[in-house]
């Protein structure tokens, strides 16, 4: 089970590591399962979610609910006990794990608990239509958050008997988010400030409770409190230790009322417009090295990942969140200072934190190295001019002694932590980063935190020689920030405004990378690069080595994957050549490796450098792709889209439409029409011939498209027509005659029979396979649209002996489906479950797997008439198989059909009903009004096998009223003869004599099956006469 539901604050659903987006119903229920733990009825579902709607209603969405839940998270996750249900106890829930910390099965760490207490339970579900949901969720919700407080003060009390104060103030200001008003968890706040020395902050602590109480609640701390603020007053001594080296020796100030500034100090950046999303895990590695400092002194945080992937936003916004008593400090290294050293400690000492704690007149830093600072900071003799001269010294000694006084002033400055943030390292001048390797090695004792970013693509050997070495003391904690995946992309979607979260064309494009999504946001036309993203690509595609310049062009072309060869090839470059700018892409993370092939490590990379080709370098690059591709496969099928594209960028029209036609085929070899749709769209752009609009359409019929198939059949037939080829005229009138038979319009598909048959015979054509495909398909509408059964069978039995001559499988297949069709509308059924066996043997040797699919349907439909389920479930559940595999989306409205025939033979009413709700939507979908009642007639029988025959009269009768503006006599009979059955049931014997008498006049004796059950049930009413007769005298 690989299911993650968290319902503590906004719920989170993962499968798979994957988020999964459920409608709040569906949230609603397994939230509720969670936190009842037992199994629940269905009853009690539907009165508690769907109380009001109906009875059938409710019970059909909690059906659908149910199918919902199980289709994103697998079939596993909610178990069925008789009518309980209860989910599936290998689920992760956050509200179970909550509960096992409250029962002390598992001790409540600081990180469990934050990572647990995430908010309010189900926090933004509301249910307007559930009332009794929501009167049990507002008393759940105050059970969780009494069980989440307790837990915050047990934890809160074990870390003060264990004097750990930097515990104590995480979990109490964590837990002040469910509780402002707590008095208790501000006790806890102030009295950690104190004992860790920081007398001030815990007063401030207390005048903020203080006024917070006045105003929210006019009253004022209790005595408890007030005593521990007395007692801080009373005393001076701090209880933190001081790690300072040499005691400060008195300073003599210029006389002046407020230090001025050394340098311009550092301001904040104005509110991002885009918010944080996600990164909890690396906030989460980021506290842990900042509570490994306290107990094992300085470490370092590594933070590495790609440009716009947000390193610098990670360790600033988890900044934001350090503890009060925390010190922070910030420096940024350029490009263009790396020449200049020390550049980036101007920067980290201009702070405004720096210059009034180091550099005024009670400065904790000994003159002797203030006068060191001075030599870099020339500006602070202003403001301190007795400072000492340093001594002359060789060059290695004023460097160690400058070293040593910059780290002086980081001890100074610091208070209970010290986090120091780097950003791009790897721009970092020698100087600078010989200076933070001293820090690591001097104050190595001290809880500070070193976070450091930087892109390892363009760190120097100088920083890999200094990170290895620092990985060697284990101080180490690496991070490599990820992208955004997909979940969490679409939530800095919604963050930003944007009006469709889901927008694959935006998702896609970032590829999860918070620069690039926002600033894609930001374009108006979503096909183009943004500027800012050109230039940044730019300037880095600027610095690679003229080799690996040369190759990227050629990769560009080739993307999103290519091999060596084809790689070498297009660029036209010898094998050294190839391999140095391979190794510079390599180097610079613009390409990266995908087992023996390669592809860029962003997808705007490569649109930047085709964007930067001209359009005759792009010309001439896609046909030597096109050319690469095409010595390296010898079987092109494969890789026939590509070769499209290629040829299609090269300007090569013909070309690039007959590798659509391959790659189309391929396409539905492979199961996959809307690829298969797309490939044929494009050929019929590049060379509109009627050949591809043909193939088009086939594809669109696959793809259950059937009205724009239609239409290109259309163009096609006016082609042909216009060129006089009156052969393909035929086939096309079958292919049209064809896409009515799915919609249930037989006598429209007898029309383009009988055209197609009347040009073949006008024109002469000689081609009997061609006349036989019309023959059959004039039999099946005949069939359908009731004509006497010995005519449609004249017609197949032509058309069996042609393809039996010519050993044409395929239309042998076909016709013994038909035959196996008429056998069972003369009652001979098990005759035409045999004939369907046939048919599916038949047809196997050839690819249409369509007709496959409908041999198993109505041999299934069949067998199960006759009583025999175990073959009806063995054909149909290959058929459905065979569907789904493929994506044949036609033949589901059959499928669906049969599968919940087979239900009610079992009397597995709910079942039943499940697959005729499913057919239906599918059946409407495909524009098909017989198959459509033909769903509602079975949900009357459903009905009635439930006993509720008031139901079951109105699906009949609403089946009826649909079906009689059709063309289909078969199903008017069967919906009349159940009809006569459901009145008789009711005792309502004129009704169904009505009823029968309507079944009368359309049966005739050769369709021995309707035939037989009506003849039936006129024995039983002419039994029932004297009953009739009392009801009409009454």
């Amino acid at each position: 089970m690989t299911v993650a539901l968290r319902f503590l604050g906004v719920p989170s659903i993962l499968y798979n590591q994957q988020a999964q987006s459920l409608p709040s119903k569906a949230v609603a229920l397994l939230g509720y399962l969670a936190a009842t733990i037992q199994p629940q009825r269905r009853e009690h579902l539907l009165a508690l979610l769907w109380a009001e709607s109906s009875d059938e209603a409710a019970r059909k969405n909690l059906r659908n609910t149910l199918w919902t839940i199980r289709r994103s998270l697998g079939g596993e996750i909610i178990l069925a006990d008789e009518d309980r249900l209860r989910l599936h106890p290998d689920c992760a829930v956050d509200l179970w794990q909550l509960r096992s910390l409250a029962e002390g099965l598992v001790s409540p760490t600081v990180e469990r608990l934050l990572q647990l207490a995430q908010g309010p339970l189900l926090d933004g579900v509301m249910l307007p239509d559930a009332p009794d949901f929501d009167l049990w969720l507002v008393t759940e919700r105050e059970q969780v958050h009494l069980t989440t407080m307790r837990l915050f003060q047990t934890a809160i009390s074990n870390y003060q008997k264990q004097q750990q104060w930097v515990h104590v103030l995480t979990l109490a200001r964590a837990a002040l988010r469910f509780d402002p008003l707590s008095e208790s968890l501000y006790q806890a706040i102030i009295e950690a400030h104190w004992r860790q020395g920081e007398r001030a902050e815990a007063l401030r602590q207390y005048e903020m409770l203080a006024n917070t109480l006045q105003r929210e609640l006019g009253i004022d701390p209790l005595p408890e409190t007030q005593m521990l603020r007395q007692r801080i007053l009373q005393t001076n001594q701090l209880m933190s230790t001081n790690n300072a080296s040499e005691p400060a020796k008195p300073v003599v100030t210029a006389p002046i009322a407020e230090p001025k500034p050394l340098l311009k100090p550092i301001k904040r950046a104005a509110p991002r417009a885009a918010p944080f999303v996600g990164r909890q895990y690396e906030q989460l590695l980021l506290n842990q090295a900042l509570m490994r400092s306290n107990e094992r002194g300085l470490q370092v945080v590594l933070i590495t990942g790609e440009i716009g992937v947000g390193k610098s936003r990670l360790w600033q916004e988890w900044a934001q969140q350090l503890p009060a008593d925390s010190t922070m400090l910030a420096m940024h290294c350029l490009e263009s200072t790396q020449s200049l050293p020390f550049a980036p400690l101007t920067e980290l000492f201009g702070q405004r934190i720096c210059l009034s704690r180091l550099f005024s007149g009670d400065s904790a830093v000994d003159p002797m190295w203030l006068a060191e600072v001075a030599r870099l900071l020339p500006q602070l003799r202003g403001h301190i001019p007795n400072l000492p001269e340093p001594p002359v010294l060789p060059a290695d000694e004023e460097r160690r002694r400058m070293f040593e006084a910059f780290a002086q002033c980081l001890r100074a400055v610091m208070t209970n932590h010290l986090v120091i943030g780097i950003d791009d390292l790897h721009w970092a001048d020698q100087a600078t980063a010989e200076w933070l390797d001293y820090v690591v090695d001097r104050l190595h004792d001290l809880p500070i935190v070193l976070v450091v970013t930087y892109r390892s693509e363009e760190a120097n050997a100088r920083l890999q020689r200094l990170v290895v070495g620092w990985q060697r003391g284990s101080l180490v904690t690496r991070i490599d920030v990820p992208r955004l995946d997909l979940s969490e992309a679409r939530e800095l979607l919604g963050a930003l405004g944007h009006p469709n979260p889901d927008d694959q064309t935006l998702l896609e494009r970032s590829a999860g990378n918070p620069l690039f999504l926002l600033e894609l946001c930001r374009t108006a036309d979503p096909a183009d690069v943004p500027p800012m993203l050109v230039d940044v690509l730019s300037a880095r595609l600027a610095r690679l080595p003229e080799r690996a310049a040369q190759i990227v062009q050629a990769a560009a072309v080739l993307d999103p994957l290519f091999g060596y060869s084809i790689l070498r090839e297009t660029g036209g470059r010898s094998d050294e050549e190839t391999l140095d700018g391979l190794d510079g892409l390599l180097s610079a993370a613009i390409l990266k490796e995908h087992g023996d092939s390669y592809t860029f490590s962003h997808p705007l990379v490569a649109t930047v450098v085709r964007n930067s080709l001209s359009r005759a370098r792009r010309s001439f690059l896609h046909r030597r792709a096109a050319q690469a591709l095409q010595h390296e496969y010898s079987d092109q099928r494969a890789i026939a889209g590509r070769l499209l594209l290629h040829y299609r960028e090269a300007g090569e029209a013909k070309l690039a439409a007959s590798y659509a036609d391959q790659a189309l085929e391929h396409a539905l070899s492979l199961a996959a029409p809307n690829e298969a749709v797309a490939f044929g769209q494009q050929a019929v752009e590049l060379d509109p011939t009627p050949e591809r609009y043909c193939r088009l359409g086939d594809a669109l019929e696959w793809n259950s498209e059937v009205p724009a198939a239609r239409e290109v059949y259309h163009t096609a037939l006016a082609q042909y027509q216009a060129q006089a080829n009156w052969l393909r005229v035929v086939a096309v009138c079958t292919k049209l005659g064809r896409t009515y038979l799915v919609v249930g319009r037989p006598e429209v598909v007898i029309e383009w029979a009988e055209r197609g048959l009347a040009i073949y015979h006008k024109h002469k054509i000689d081609d009997q396979l061609i006349e036989a495909d019309l023959l059959l398909l004039l039999a099946i509408s005949q069939r359908l649209a009731g004509y006497p059964l010995n005519v449609a069978y004249e017609n197949i039995q032509a058309a069996l002996e042609v393809a039996t001559a010519q050993q044409n499988h395929s239309l042998i297949g076909r016709c013994q489906f038909e035959l196996g069709n008429i056998l069972a509308q003369r009652g001979e059924i098990k005759a035409a479950v045999e004939t369907f066996a046939l048919a599916i043997a038949s047809t196997a040797a050839t690819n249409e797997q369509y007709q496959i699919i409908l041999g198993y349907n109505n041999a299934a439909y069949n067998a199960t008439l006759i009583g025999d389920l175990v073959t009806a479930h063995s054909h149909i559940q290959a058929g459905l198989h065979l569907a789904e595999r493929l994506a044949l989306r036609v033949p589901l409205q059959y499928l669906y059909s049969t599968r919940g025939e087979i239900a009610l033979a079992e009397k597995h009413w709910d079942e039943a009903e499940e697959w005729f709700e499913r057919g239906i939507s599918v059946a409407q979908a495909n524009g098909n009004a017989a198959q459509v009642a033909n769903y509602r007639a079975n949900l009357g029988l459903v009905a009635r096998g439930r006993g509720d025959l008031d139901q079951a009269l109105v699906l009949m009768r609403t089946a009826l009223s649909e079906v009689e503006l059709l063309t289909a006599p078969f199903l008017q009979t069967q919906i009349n003869i159940w009809l006569a059955e459901i009145w008789q049931e009711r005792h309502d014997y004129l009704a169904a004599n009505a009823a029968l008498q309507r079944a009368q006049q359309a049966v005739t004796p050769e369709q021995g099956f309707l035939y037989q059950r009506v003849q039936q049930l006129q024995q039983q009413l002419g039994s029932m006469q004297p009953a009739m007769v009392h009801q009409r005298s009454i």
